[in-house]
């Protein structure tokens, strides 16, 4: 497992380079955000903790909090953060060696071990007196660095005093764990003195608390913790002097309350030991004092700085691209091509400004009509193929703005591999994956009025489907494959439900309501089609389903204000996602497909364009939270565990899961 993650890159960010060390927090590796060529720390949680949904919101709750403590000897804490398949924690990285180097050097004289003292006793206070303990103490969590500075990680695992404490199941000895966390007693800042303990013997005697070699087994370990009182660390190291001997061995009894009870009480007992006082104990590394750690810092092979943040020789600057994305786009020489009610249709499914007052409507009788190109030739015949049994759904599909135009793009859903699909002089929008995944249908006026296209990945190669129509956008398979249903705009009539066979044959008007269509959606059993209707205000639309026929229609939405223009069925049927709000500040809800009850999932950020995982075990949508930018994110589908996806200057929108 500890090279599984090595070359994989994580929410299109943060690329893991190598694995460092197993600790009590998970796997540790080092990792480069791409963005910033910064290394950081990256520890992967083992798969029993990020499975676990209740652990996770209780982690990322207190991250939120751990986040905000600095101080010169803690690595800063930068959060949670999770892809749909697993979860890590990033840290700033500290170049240097840990304490484990150090300790396979061991034993080391007392004045370095003062330096130690002094260093982690400092970083445990700052945590204390913010009313939280470490309790996962190793000296793979801690690093000296470059300047001598000795820093300790790992507080994402830090937990309040006085609340109940958890006892994560991770694959880690408990090497530095004290009695009363084996017994899951209460717990108080004398548990993280025991656990800084049991290092400073091991510095000092180059030995474990049991006088030699660290037991292997978890239950020899707990003994030992438990039962066997450590030899004095002056028996096994002669140049201890034996009060300071015996300040540890105190620091090491077995009940906490006869323990030294707070970091003051061991830093000073220690430094009175050796007769110096605390303010003359170093803050730092240096060969007069620390000749051990100075050897190995010495000989370590440091990382060469981050390089310049630049994308390529000819690529823009970022803050260039992101004037370009603020200026007005340049107009096309044929836009007059593209008449102006398709524009207002686009608007339609990428609006997030406006309000709704819900507005009874007859239902139209469907108009049958059936056209068709005698110069067409149909694409190849399509036959469905067996759908992909990747847990959530291997990709996401978006429509992604690149210079002037929409183009396509494509990335894994744990925020590797994105793609740019398109780079054509023309605007391609509403990706949809064919039901078995190996191509992708799309909307695009790249012959002029829209049409809808395939890209077939493995010929890499586009087919058009649909061919002079009238305005093609917003398609979607029936659950078969056989059949698209679309949106499509004939003349100066309203746009309107229509549907084709999938090879391209038999485009055909199913229903034409009282206003504008602007998004549809088959339901995942093949009997009802869901679609957003405009109320005859601009922008604002209602949700209803209809059979296949194009009759019996329902009206779903009941109330909400400021429903979007897009829509999507979950796996089971039961409901379907929307987004409604007030203007600037759209949420992604869940409308129950039967009686309209509607539920909110996300609070803030500007959401739309919502997709359920073909497991329904996630969302992903796009928001404009960050700073105005479009850019997609994933959350679970309870609306928690909020992870963004991508992060581009120019705006990324529309996503669809692979089915």
């Amino acid at each position: 497992m500890a090279s599984t993650i090595v070359g994989k890159t994580f929410l299109n960010q943060y690329h893991v380079e190598e694995f460092v060390a197993h600790t009590p927090l998970g796997e540790l590796y080092r990792a480069t955000d791409e963005r910033s060529h910064k290394p950081l720390r990256l520890t992967l949680l083992p798969k029993s903790l990020s499975d676990n949904i209740e652990a996770l919101k209780a982690l990322e709750a207190e991250s939120k909090k751990l986040h905000a403590i600095s101080h010169p000897n803690l690595i800063k804490l930068l959060g949670l953060y999770q892809t749909p398949t697993l979860a890590f924690l990033l840290e700033e990285w500290v170049d240097g060696p840990s304490l484990q180097t150090i300790l396979e050097n061991a034993p080391v004289g007392v004045d370095e071990a003062l330096v130690y003292a002094r260093a982690l006793c400092s970083a445990l206070e700052a945590l204390h007196k913010q009313g939280y303990l470490h309790l996962n103490l190793a000296p793979e969590l801690i690093r000296i660095d470059k300047k001598g500075e000795i820093l300790l990680g790992g507080i994402a695992f830090a937990q309040a005093v006085n609340k109940p404490h958890h006892q994560y199941s991770i694959k880690y000895p408990q090497l530095y764990c004290s009695p009363e966390q084996i017994q899951n007693h209460h717990l108080t800042s004398a548990a993280d003195i025991y656990a800084l303990s049991v290092m400073l013997y091991e510095l000092v005697t180059g030995a474990w608390v049991n006088g030699k070699r660290a037991p292997k087994t978890s239950e020899a370990i707990a003994r030992a913790h438990l039962e066997i009182i450590p030899p004095a660390p002056i028996t096994l190291n002669k140049q201890i002097p034996d009060h300071f001997s015996r300040m540890i061995l105190w620091a090491l009894r077995k009940k906490p309350e006869d323990r030294l009870k707070n970091t003051t009480e061991l830093l000073s007992s220690l430094a009175l030991a050796v007769r110096v006082s605390v303010d003359s104990v170093p803050l730092r590394i240096s060969p007069t004092v620390a000749p051990v750690t100075s050897a190995v810092l010495a000989e370590w092979q440091f990382l060469p700085p981050p390089k310049p943040n630049i994308l390529t020789a000819d690529t823009p600057p970022l803050e260039d691209r992101l004037a370009n994305v603020a200026a007005p786009k340049k107009k096309r020489s044929n836009i007059g091509i593209v008449p102006l009610f398709v524009l207002i249709l686009i608007a339609g499914f990428l609006s997030l400004f406006w309000f709704v007052r819900p507005v009874e409507i007859p239902i139209a009788t469907p108009v049958q009509f059936t056209p068709f190109a005698s110069d067409y030739t149909p694409p190849p015949t399509f036959t469905p193929q067996p759908k992909p049994t990747d847990p959530h759904g291997g990709r996401i599909a978006f429509t992604c703005t690149r210079g002037d135009y929409n183009q396509l793009c494509m990335i894994n859903r744990d925020g590797s591999g994105l793609t740019q699909l398109t780079d054509m002089n023309a605007s391609n929008y509403y990706p949809v994956f064919t039901p078995e995944g190996s191509s992708l249908l799309f909307s695009s006026n790249r012959n002029g009025a829209f049409d809808l296209y395939r890209l077939v990945f493995s010929e890499k190669q586009i087919i058009q489907v649909t061919q002079n129509i009238g305005n093609v956008v917003s398609p979607d398979y029936s659950p078969d494959g056989r059949r698209i249903v679309f949106v499509n705009r004939v003349g100066e009539g309203p746009a309107s439900i229509w549907m084709v066979n999938a090879d391209g044959l038999n485009p055909r008007l199913v229903y034409t309501g009282a206003n504008n269509i602007v998004a549809v959606a088959w339901s995942p059993n093949g009997e009802r089609i869901a679609y957003a209707m405009s109320m005859g205000i601009p922008q604002e639309y209602e949700i209803f389903t209809m059979n296949t026929e194009g009759r019996d229609h329902v009206r779903i939405s009941q109330g909400l204000q400021g429903i979007g223009g897009s829509i999507d069925w979950s796996p089971d049927g039961n409901s379907l996602l929307i987004y409604a709000g007030a203007f600037g500040d759209k949420d992604i809800f869940k409308l129950d497909a039967i009686s309209g009850t509607a539920t909110q999932l996300t609070a803030g950020g500007n959401n739309a364009g919502a997709s359920y995982s073909p497991d329904g075990l996630y969302i992903v949508f796009n928001s404009l939270r960050n700073d105005d930018q479009a850019d997609l994110y994933i959350m679970r589908a309870d609306g928690t565990n909020q992870v963004q996806l991508t992060n581009h200057p120019e705006p990324d929108w529309g996503p669809q899961w692979v089915q």
